[in-house]
C-alpha cells in the first residue's frame, strides 16, 4: 500500500512541477540564461587562466564551494497535513515509503553535485591540485556526505534525544571535503565518507523498529521546501493559494506624497503597492542586483551591453502583470477615471523603476570600461532601450 502511495504522489507532484516549470522556462528567461552562462563561462575561463597554483585561499575557497553543492537538494517526502492521521495506523510500513521516497530524492543532488564538481575540475587540474582520477574520488565524496545528511534528517523526524549538533556534522563535512584537495587523503577520506553514511543507514535501520515516528516535524519540513519551491514559481506565475506578503518601508514613504501630488489616483495605488508589497518588489530587486553583479564580472564592452539591454528588457517584462494586480478589486471599476490614465500611470511608474536600473548599470559600465567613445553608446544605448518599451512597447503590449 504504501509503495503504491507514493508512486501515486510522485507522479501527481511530477506532473504538478512540469507544468510551473514550462512557465518559469519561458523565451525570455531561457535567452538570459544563455547570456547569463556565457558570460559567466568566459570570465571563469579567463579567471582560470590568471590563478596562482600556490595561493593559500585557493583550496579554502573550493572546499566551501564544495560545502555549499552538498547542501543543495532537500529530502522530499510530500507528506500531507492530514497523513499524520489517516497513515498513522499504518506507520509500521511507513519506512517502505520513506525508502522509496530517499530514492527520488537523491537523484537531483548527484546530478547537481556532478555538474559542480566538473566545473571546478579545470581549477584544480589547471592548478595542479589533483590529477585527474581524483575528481572521482570528490563527486563520491560529496554523494556519501548527501547520503548521510539524509539519514540525520530522516533521524531527526524520529523521537530520539541523542543527537550531534549541526554544527559538528558541519565541520566533519567540511574536513571530508577538504580532505579531497589533498591527494595523500583523498583515499582515507572518502572511505570515511561511505563508512559514516554505512553507520547512519544502520542506525537508522534500528530506531525505525522500535521507535515512533514524528509525523508534525515531518510534514512541517515538507510544507517549508514546498513553500520555497512555490515562492521561486510565484516569480514568474501565480500559485493557487501562495499570497504575497505586505511590508511597509518607512525609508521609502517620501515617494507616497509625490505620487499622491500628480493627480492621478492609479500612479499613487501603483506606487503604494509596488513599494509595500513584496512580490514584484522583491522580483526587481533581485533581477537589479544579480544583473549589476554580472556586468561587474564582464569586461567585453559588446557583452556588457548585450546583457545590460537584456537585463532591462528582461526586468520590464516581468513586471508586466503588475498591470492587472487590483484588476479584481470593484473600486478600480467605479471610480470615474480613463482607462488612459491606468495606462499612464503604469508608465509613468515603470520608467522609473527602468530609469534607475539604467543608471546602475551605466555606473557600473562607465566603472569597467572606462570613459571611452565604446562606454558612451553603451549607456546612451540602455536609456533609448527604456524610452522605447516605456512609450512604444508597453502601451502595445498591454493592449494585447
Amino acid at each position: 500500500m504504501m509503495r503504491q502511495l507514493w508512486q501515486k504522489r510522485v507522479r501527481q507532484h511530477i506532473q504538478e512541477q512540469v507544468k510551473y516549470l514550462k512557465l518559469v522556462f519561458n523565451d525570455h528567461f531561457v535567452l538570459a540564461l544563455i547570456f547569463l552562462l556565457g558570460a559567466l563561462g568566459y570570465t571563469y575561463a579567463n579567471a582560470v587562466k590568471g590563478l596562482d597554483p600556490q595561493a593559500w585561499w585557493l583550496k579554502l575557497l573550493l572546499s566551501l564551494v564544495l560545502l555549499a553543492a552538498v547542501s543543495f537538494g532537500r529530502f522530499a517526502t510530500l507528506l500531507k497535513e492530514a497523513d499524520s492521521v489517516f497513515l498513522l495506523p499504518k506507520e509500521s510500513d511507513l519506512p517502505v515509503y520513506l525508502k522509496a521516497a530517499r530514492g527520488y530524492s537523491a537523484w537531483l543532488p548527484v546530478i547537481f553535485t556532478g555538474l559542480v564538481t566538473g566545473l571546478i575540475a579545470p581549477t584544480l587540474l589547471i592548478t595542479k591540485s589533483v590529477p585527474s582520477w581524483q575528481l572521482l574520488l570528490v563527486w563520491a565524496t560529496l554523494i556519501a556526505i548527501k547520503d548521510r545528511r539524509f539519514s540525520n534528517q530522516l533521524l531527526n523526524w524520529y523521537q530520539i534525544d541523542a543527537k550531534l549538533p549541526k554544527i559538528v556534522w558541519l565541520l566533519v563535512d567540511w574536513l571530508l571535503i577538504g580532505s579531497q584537495l589533498f591527494s595523500g587523503l583523498a583515499i582515507a577520506g572518502v572511505l570515511i565518507a561511505i563508512g559514516l553514511a554505512y553507520y547512519q543507514r544502520r542506525q537508522l535501520t534500528t530506531i525505525q523498529q522500535t521507535t515512533l515516528f514524528d509525523w508534525l516535524a515531518a510534514v512541517s519540513a515538507e510544507d517549508s521546501r514546498m513553500g520555497r519551491i512555490y515562492r521561486l514559481y510565484n516569480l514568474f506565475t501565480d500559485v493557487p493559494g501562495l499570497n504575497s506578503q505586505v511590508k511597509r518601508r518607512r525609508y521609502l514613504d517620501w515617494l507616497l506624497p509625490v505620487a499622491k501630488r500628480s493627480g492621478n489616483p492609479y500612479l499613487y495605488l501603483y506606487t503604494r503597492g509596488f513599494i509595500r508589497g513584496t512580490e514584484f518588489s522583491g522580483l526587481y530587486v533581485r533581477l537589479v542586483v544579480l544583473g549589476g553583479i554580472i556586468l561587474c564580472f564582464s569586461h567585453l564592452w559588446w557583452l556588457s551591453l548585450a546583457l545590460g539591454l537584456l537585463l532591462i528588457y528582461l526586468v520590464g517584462f516581468q513586471l508586466l502583470p503588475f498591470y492587472t494586480q487590483y484588476e479584481q478589486i470593484i473600486f478600480t471599476h467605479l471610480y470615474p477615471i480613463a482607462k488612459q490614465a491606468r495606462v499612464k500611470a503604469f508608465q509613468q511608474l515603470l520608467l522609473g523603476l527602468l530609469l534607475c536600473q539604467a543608471i546602475l548599470f551605466s555606473v557600473i559600465l562607465l566603472v569597467t570600461m572606462g570613459l571611452d567613445l565604446q562606454a558612451g553608446l553603451s549607456v546612451l544605448a540602455l536609456f533609448a532601450l527604456v524610452g522605447v518599451f516605456v512609450q512604444f512597447y508597453l502601451p502595445q503590449r498591454l493592449v494585447k
